[in-house]
């Protein structure tokens, strides 16, 4: 059977990440009954990585289809697959001295890191991460184990969207938001770069906007999954928004995070959430 997980640098953000990365890509449809991404929006659909780069092809259509069948008709193997996958790819790093990243959720909202920790014992090198469209989800969970999971909420053009962001990035989280041009702040919080490199939202320790520039389809997103530009500075400051987004751990002794992801140099990428 095929490697379940797919290399970082096989994505044009991924393979820009400062970790060893691996993802997987599922199909973000109804599969044999199961929607994989319950909380998409027309817009997210729309705009969906799916299609993006390699996706646009037929084949890594239907291999995504395959392997999403595989998940939701027999999840127990493709757990204990996955789990193989990871601690191979984690043990090589760490013999290395390195921690690795992992997205399982790349083109899916499934609580497969969940079914991991609960399940399998997690190489210690082993850092999760991952977007949602469930507020609930968003944060940084430590898991009994000591395993960590950073998820950042993905805001969309629906109903309450903007008021679950601002309570997200209220309670410390993140949000990533696609714009047609990144501004310096929104509603107060700073915005970064996201298109720098994927994983960059395991160094952040304090909430922030991950901003996306629109890509592909979602140029011509008429929905308003795509926020409009209107300013530097979008909206009025809230007394509750911190003052920025500063590093932590692997950039503990680099210059602040805000200086290498600030957004008023910004140079487009070619992928996006």
């Amino acid at each position: 059977m095929k490697d379940l997980l797919s290399n970082g640098n096989t994505n044009a953000k991924t393979k820009k990440n400062v970790r060893p990365t691996k993802i997987l890509y599922l199909h973000p449809s109804k599969i044999e009954g199961k929607e994989m991404c319950p909380f998409a929006s027309i817009g997210c659909r729309m705009s969906c990585l799916n299609t993006a780069g390699l996706g646009v092809m037929q084949s890594v259509q239907n291999a995504r289809i395959e392997r999403t069948k595989h998940y939701v008709l027999d999840k127990g193997k493709f757990m204990d697959k996955i789990h193989k996958e990871i601690t191979s790819f984690a043990k090589y790093y760490e013999r290395k001295g390195m921690d690795v990243a992992i997205r399982l959720n790349g083109t899916s909202d499934q609580p497969l890191v969940e079914s991991l920790v609960k399940s399998y014992e997690i190489p210690k090198n082993v850092l999760f991460y991952d977007y949602t469209k469930n507020p609930k989800k968003a944060g940084r969970r430590v898991f009994d184990d000591g395993t960590t999971y950073t998820v950042t909420f993905s805001r969309s053009e629906k109903d309450g969207s903007d008021d679950q962001s601002l309570r997200v990035l209220d309670k410390g989280g993140m949000v990533a938001i696609v714009f047609d041009k990144l501004p310096r702040t929104w509603h107060g919080y700073f915005v970064v770069d996201g298109d720098k490199r994927d994983d960059l939202m395991l160094d952040i320790d304090e909430p922030c906007v991950i901003g996306l520039l629109a890509k592909g389809k979602a140029k011509k997103d008429t929905s308003g999954f795509v926020v409009k530009y209107t300013g530097e500075h979008m909206h009025p400051k809230m007394p509750t928004a911190p003052q920025g987004c500063r590093p932590h751990g692997f950039y503990s002794k680099q210059t602040n995070l805000l200086e290498q992801y600030a957004t008023r140099n910004i140079k487009e990428s070619t992928t996006m959430v």
